[in-house]
């Protein structure tokens, strides 16, 4: 069969506000993973990144019609879904015949819901799709029934059936690397935000599937709690294929748990070691998951920056998002990454639930005294999927509409706080941690070392000052 897989129009604006300067816009790995999955496979593949490049609707149709796809594939988040429910529709509207399958978090999370609103999509895949999707094409294709197919959800007779989930892959080894191939202009269309690379041309990887860990506001939909992932030298040879094949001179490693297996933790970095590569490297890690002797060997391997999900400087609000760590767990492994020579970044939160304005100055005083060298501010923000959607209304008032769930918009207000308290200190946090003689000094340096980060940083300056300023 012939299957375009879309990535819907959903620009910086949209995600990321005032801040879209310094926001990124990276390939959407899952979708080019199904892609080289289906072209493995057989099938006919294109792949349209429209936010990407930028397209109007008329310029997507266009591409969509020359393509003259059986099948068209869309991914979305809860943000979103909207933009893509208008995509399928343009699409029906000019290709009837077309059948348009929608995959992603959201669809994940609320899958009758989300059919049962948006009539546009004909099937849905739910869950992890990679062989989700060879099946669904198969039986589309030889118009076989769908009832026997794991991990879908479909339209009969007016009705909407969602089929049982399918069990997780058992060797990710098995897949093939996603098809960056497929994407125009790979890698110089795609920026990464500003604060999070050290060099150019950079690209994002997943190396691991599913997160153990229960925090209230994390979806865990798709790739459920078990944790599997890609062996070390699968991982390896995605790093090598980046370097050799597009240039990449940095990679942002972005599952949750890649410090997590530790054994392959270790030998990717040996191998790192061994290959001498031009290679820096991000990733993502929890706090009870580092220690020092880890961070050396990473920062022999060229790990340049680890970002850890801190969320607030309150140990009541710690246990009341079931974060199941401590203020001085987060205290000795920001201390320790510094002391390697590993730069830190720390995710905070505002708006938790029980939070209070006591809770929030102590999240402002924590971040200003941990020796964190970036940060992120979000509002909490309940997804569909996530304990604190079902239990929102217990802890405050939540505004469920779905196109505005950024992450910045205050769509969840605790008791006893207001929207304009929850901006107040997301802003305050910002700004009096980064106008400080430290951080300043920090990026100066980077500048020197990093002279072709100089433009992005600039933007993301600017995006910096209209945040922390009303305007």
């Amino acid at each position: 069969m012939k299957i375009l897989f879309l990535i819907p129009p959903n620009s910086l604006i949209e995600r990321y506000g005032k801040l879209a300067g310094a926001g990124s816009s990276s390939p959407a790995l899952g979708i080019l993973i199904l892609a080289a999955v289906a072209r493995r496979h057989g099938h006919t593949v294109s792949v349209i990144d429209t936010a990407a490049l930028e397209m109007g609707m008329d310029q997507t149709l266009e591409q969509v019609r020359l393509f003259e796809p059986d099948v068209v594939g869309i991914s979305s988040t809860t943000l979103g879904i909207f933009n893509a429910s208008c995509l399928a529709e343009h699409i029906k509207a000019c290709m009837p015949q077309v059948l348009i399958i929608l995959g992603g978090p959201h669809i994940s999370a609320v899958p009758e819901e989300t059919m049962q609103r948006f009539l546009s999509f004909d099937l849905a895949v739910v869950g992890e799709g990679d062989e989700t999707i060879l099946e669904l094409l198969d039986a589309l294709g030889g118009n076989r029934p769908l009832e026997n197919i794991g991990g879908i959800c479909y339209r009969q007779d007016g009705a909407v059936i969602t089929t049982p989930r399918r069990t997780f892959i058992k060797n990710l080894d098995d897949l093939p690397f996603p098809a960056w191939d497929l994407l125009e202009n790979f890698p110089a269309r795609y920026a990464p935000a500003p604060f999070k690379v050290k060099s150019l041309p950079s690209a994002s990887l997943v190396s691991s599937r599913g997160c153990p860990n229960h925090c209230i506001f994390c979806d865990r939909s798709v790739f459920g709690t078990a944790c599997h992932a890609f062996s070390a030298d699968y991982v390896i040879r995605m790093m090598l294929d980046l370097y050799h094949t597009y240039g990449i001179r940095h990679i942002c490693f972005e599952d949750d748990t890649f410090v997590t297996f530790k054994h392959r933790l270790t030998e990717v970095c040996e191998r790192l070691i061994e290959l001498k590569l031009d290679l820096s490297w991000s990733c993502l890690g929890r706090v009870n998951h580092v220690n020092a002797e880890s961070l050396a060997l990473m920062k022999r391997a060229g790990c340049w920056q680890i970002s850890f999900g801190i969320e607030s400087g309150s140990q009541d609000i710690l246990n009341a998002i079931h974060k199941n760590v401590t203020l001085e767990q987060i205290r000795n492994a920001v201390t320790i990454c510094s002391s390697a020579g590993i730069l830190s970044k720390g995710f905070f939160i505002v708006g938790h639930p029980c939070e209070t304005k006591e809770t929030l100055e102590q999240t402002l005083d924590f971040a200003l005294q941990l020796p964190l060298d970036d940060i992120s501010v979000t509002m909490l923000t309940p997804f569909p999927g996530t304990e604190i959607y079902e239990r929102a209304a217990e802890f405050g008032i939540f505004d469920g509409d779905w196109s505005r769930m950024n992450l910045l918009n205050a769509v969840f207000i605790p008791h006893g706080l207001t929207k304009e308290d929850l901006e107040h200190y997301q802003r305050e946090i910002i700004r009096r941690f980064y106008l400080r003689s430290r951080i300043v000094a920090g990026y100066l340096g980077r500048l020197a070392a990093s002279p072709a980060i100089i433009k992005g940083l600039a933007a993301g300056f600017r995006a910096f000052f209209r945040s922390v300023w009303k305007t």
